[in-house]
Order: structure tokens, then sequence, then C-alpha cells
């Protein structure tokens, strides 16, 4: 019997449908649920094809684990993490203004993404599995240290290993961070405030004018 005019065809189970790019909706389906629960634990298959509108098999064609996924979809989320620190500092050329500006726009990821935060920078079983997807393992601290370092060339930092500079300006915000996704009923202008000052003590510790 031939098919009506205009029915819509019928899906095979466990394979894409033509057109349909079922990979990457459920890439962005998974990063989504994780944004959304803060939980990996909580980001099942069922409610991963649940929000494409799509089968198990269908899923387990791209990806045999669901831990597979799961990498992926961190990935895509520590390129977005990326993304927000390269449009922070687009326009910028002075080195340690991009440094500060690298520092409020890792704060305002926190502060817009608190559960994507967690799960990305908090979350040590994610990380892990994220980690042979990720180009940079830092997501971010080779950018810092590069900026750092062009810090050091005009003058504005004295010499010293860029990397352990970097560090140290990453882990003083990180932390104020973490502190806010745990306890959000903190004042974000008091997180902003205490970030900025605790990078501006640490930039001024490495001003060539500081006797060694």
């Amino acid at each position: 019997m031939s098919r009506q005019a205009g029915a819509t065809p019928r899906r095979t189970v466990g394979r894409p449908s033509a057109g349909e790019d079922l990979r990457a909706a459920l890439v962005a389906a998974t990063l989504r649920l994780l944004e959304q629960s803060g939980d990996p634990a909580g980001v099942t298959v069922a409610a991963i094809v649940a929000e494409v509108g799509c089968t198990p098999p269908t899923l387990y064609h791209y990806w045999p684990k669901r831990e597979l996924l799961l990498r992926e979809a961190s990935a895509a989320g520590y390129a977005e993490f990326r993304r927000s620190q390269a449009q922070a500092v687009s326009k910028k050329t002075d080195a340690l203004e991009r440094i500060r500006l690298r520092g409020e726009a890792y704060l305002a990821f926190a502060f817009a993404k608190p559960s994507l935060f967690r799960v990305l920078f908090l979350d040590r079983p994610v990380r892990e599995q994220a980690a042979a997807a990720v180009e940079d393992p830092g997501q971010g601290l080779a950018d810092l240290a590069a900026d750092v370092s062009a810090a050091m060339t005009a003058g504005q930092l004295a010499a010293d290993d860029p990397l352990h500079v970097a560090v140290g300006l990453w882990a003083a915000v990180h932390g104020i961070a973490a502190l806010w996704v745990a306890a959000p009923e903190l004042p974000r202008e008091l997180a902003r405030s205490v970030a900025a000052k605790q990078s501006d003590a640490l930039l001024a510790g490495y001003s060539p004018m500081v006797v060694r």
C-alpha cells in the first residue's frame, strides 16, 4: 500500500532521520540538563531522550555509554565558558585590563549559570570525564597566562613564571565564585568587590616597582 501524500516518514529506531542533526540536539539537551540539575547523576538517558523526543537506541547509536555523552556535553560547556572569556576581552589590548576583565567574566559565568559552573569546575568526576575532550585542561588558564606574559613583556608586571602568576589569579577569583555558588544568598556586589580587591592585591604584589 502506498504512503499517503504529505504523510511524515516514520523514524527508523536507532538511526537519525534524514536532514536531522540529532547528534547535536542530544549534546545540547544534555548540556541543558546538566545546567538545570547541577548533578550529572540526574542526567539520565530517559531524561535526555525525552528532552529531544527520540528513543534510547538513537542515543546509543552515537554513544555506546552515557558517560561518553556527558563527556562531550561537558566539553561543550567548557567551550561556552571560553567563549564568554574571549568576548570579555575581545576589544581590549591592555594586558592588565584583560586580566581584570577575565576575572569579572569568570564571576559573571558563575552568577549566570551556577549549576553548570558547579558541574564543570567543582564536580571532579565530570572534570575527569571531560579531560580527554578538552584541548586546554585549564579551561582558559592558558589564555590568562598569555595575558600575564604580555603584561610582563610590557613592563606592567615584574618578570616571573606567567603560569604561576596566572594560577594565583585564577585561584583567587575561583574561590570567590565557588563560595558564591555554595552560598548564593551572599550579595553579588560583595563577591565582585572582594574578587576585584583580591586580584588588584595580587597584581600589585607582582608590580615591577615592588622590591624583591
